[in-house]
């Protein structure tokens, strides 16, 4: 029975700020109770290579200088607490070529992007940095829960 108190004093209900469908949202969800019990001893994010099955750190991407990437990454929403991803990438940008088999209509270059729950994000990675580096959720309890891999541009 959560609420926002408007401006003229109302309480807006929850059910009333979704307004029929509910929306995506950006940072925060409805699961606070989750969200609270949700540490590192209870709950572990992890990126998985469906190429090999390695998870996190154990994930060995290699390239070389110049390569161009494609990578999809999908937010499964059957996980045990499923919510919204930050995704970033260290060292490279890259271009989100589409969601959910839609083509992104806007391309410009990042280095993160939200992964909304139950999405499929395409990324097309170009790698010109060489040297170690990074992708993880830029949410910190994340990355201190394990959900991060390296990989190496040579």
């Amino acid at each position: 029975m959560g609420g926002h108190m408007m401006g003229n004093g109302q309480m807006m209900q929850n059910q009333e700020m979704t307004m029929g469908t509910p929306k995506k949202i950006e940072w925060e969800d409805d699961m606070g109770m989750m969200n609270a019990q949700s540490t590192t001893d209870t709950l572990k994010w992890k990126l998985v290579d469906e190429a090999t099955n390695a998870e996190n750190m154990n994930i060995a991407w290699q390239f070389k200088k110049g390569d161009v990437v494609k990578i999809k990454i999908f937010n499964d929403d059957k996980s045990m607490h499923p919510m919204q991803h930050p995704i970033h990438i260290h060292g490279q940008r890259f271009l989100v070529l589409s969601t959910n088999g839609i083509k992104n209509q806007n391309l410009v270059w990042k280095d993160t992007t939200l992964i909304q729950t139950g999405d499929t994000v395409e990324l097309l990675v170009q790698m010109d940095n060489s040297g170690d580096w990074v992708i993880h959720c830029h949410i910190p309890e994340h990355m201190e829960a394990g959900m991060m891999s390296q990989f190496q541009v040579i």
